[in-house]
């Protein structure tokens, strides 16, 4: 008969396999009372990994709290506990957790946690915190292509090229075979211009990995930005084959074709990359995707003459996104484009409520109660709310809040909404 020692061995064995099921089932016949305080902690451990690798954050949570209920000073688990809240979307939580572990954890085991750390606040957009997070994981585990290659990927966002180049190029120089890491270091050398090279990076990511749709997206990007249109479909189409339901490439395939004059294909590919979005696991950045390919759509038709039709995409767009929508408000004002020749550049605050959905009505993907500004060109302050409140919701109840602030008159100016914010929750 085994002992429950030998079980949880095996059950260690069984989840590095990645036999989740047959691990889950032999950590159920468990008896903890006859386990070791010491390995009734990593059983704990063991099957909240299990139950989060099988798609069942809550329970792994769960566990993971009882691990630190054993031992408070057990890092691996409050490390883990931090993943899963970060998966769930609780950022705050995810934090608060990393913050302990590294508090217990000596600096020769932490670099992992300030690695997991950082990548919560570059979600956040908090790129220069999470900037520090990573190259202090580097300083702690100098083998770290991760830490090296999310160093790079701050320094470009923060379009610092000569430091993400040099973090990228040490990315490569530890984990050589990384199609990841030769897509980052092409990334760069495109911003920086030097296309030939970047497109060598792309070319090297694909001998390591055929199937790096990544690989085919940039190189595709760099042809455009180069006016090869034709030449960037062609990657998109490759990319494709290996990752149908790529979102990204068919959104620079539909823009792509639009610059061609190929209007109608573009709006076929936008309507299939529609369809990709649906079906996407992650929404990281549908929301993105999704206001560019409702620009490309507006582009599209207005070329074609359905000026009108163009518009309310637009306006559709607009009124449903939590997220700015920068990019159908940009086709917008090119759309309504007017020249004033005076005008003052008003920020407004706009309070908005929505009703309750009516029974069998589908969940807004806005909050209930929210506060957006709005950043707006406009020859008087009456012009400029009618703008703003035309971009929220119809049935929603809005208000202005009574401050506002006003530039000095503006001569020859494009008249327009020119930025707006997210949709700030009210609590």
């Amino acid at each position: 008969m085994r002992s429950e020692e030998d079980k949880l061995r095996q059950a260690l064995e069984l989840y590095r396999e990645g036999d989740l099921t047959r691990a889950e089932m032999l950590l159920e016949t468990l008896n903890p009372d006859e386990l070791e305080p010491g390995l009734h902690v990593e059983a704990h451990y063991l099957w909240g990994l299990v139950l989060a690798k099988r798609g069942d954050p809550l329970e792994a949570a769960q566990h993971f709290q009882s691990c630190i209920k054993l031992n408070q000073r057990f890092f691996p688990a409050l490390d883990a506990w931090g993943n899963v809240l970060a998966n769930l979307g609780d950022s705050r939580g995810a934090i608060e957790k990393y913050k302990r572990a590294l508090a217990v954890a000596a600096p020769d085991q932490s670099a992992h946690v300030l690695h997991n750390y950082g990548q919560v606040l570059l979600r956040g957009g908090y790129v220069l915190r999470a900037l520090r997070k990573f190259r202090e994981a580097s300083k702690r585990n100098p083998n770290s292509h991760d830490a090296a290659y999310h160093t790079g990927l701050c320094f470009h966002q923060l379009k610092r090229p000569r430091g993400a180049l040099k973090w990228m190029q040490a990315a490569i120089e530890l984990a050589p075979g990384s199609a990841r890491n030769r897509v980052g270091c092409g990334n760069v050398l495109a911003d920086m211009q030097r296309f030939e090279e970047a497109e060598q990076q792309y070319a090297k990511a694909l001998e390591l990995d055929p199937d790096c749709a990544d690989a085919h997206y940039n190189w595709a990007v760099s042809r455009a930005r180069q006016g090869d249109y034709a030449g960037a479909v062609r990657h998109c189409k490759q990319g494709l084959r290996a990752n149908p339901d790529g979102f990204e490439l068919l959104a620079q395939q539909a823009y792509c074709l639009r610059q061609m004059g190929a209007y109608d294909a573009a709006l076929q590919t936008a309507k299939r990359m529609r369809q990709a979005l649906e079906r996407a696991a992650s929404a990281e950045r549908r929301a993105e995707f999704t206001d560019l390919t409702a620009a490309n759509e507006a582009a599209s038709l207005r070329a074609l003459g359905r000026t009108q039709q163009a518009r309310n995409r637009l306006l559709e767009q607009l009124r449903g996104a939590r997220e700015p929508s920068r990019h159908s408000l940009a086709e917008l004002r090119y759309h309504d484009l007017r020249r004033l020749p005076e005008a003052r550049r008003f920020e407004l605050t706009l309070n908005v409520r929505l009703p309750r959905p009516a029974y069998g009505e589908e969940e807004s993907s806005l909050p209930r109660r929210y506060q957006r500004t709005y950043w707006v060109i406009a020859d008087s302050l009456k012009e400029a709310r009618r703008m703003a409140r035309e971009l929220e919701p119809p049935e929603a109840e809005l208000r202005f809040d009574a401050e506002v602030n006003t530039s000095e008159r503006l001569s020859e100016a494009d008249r327009g909404i020119i930025e707006r914010s997210p949709a700030i929750a009210e609590e």
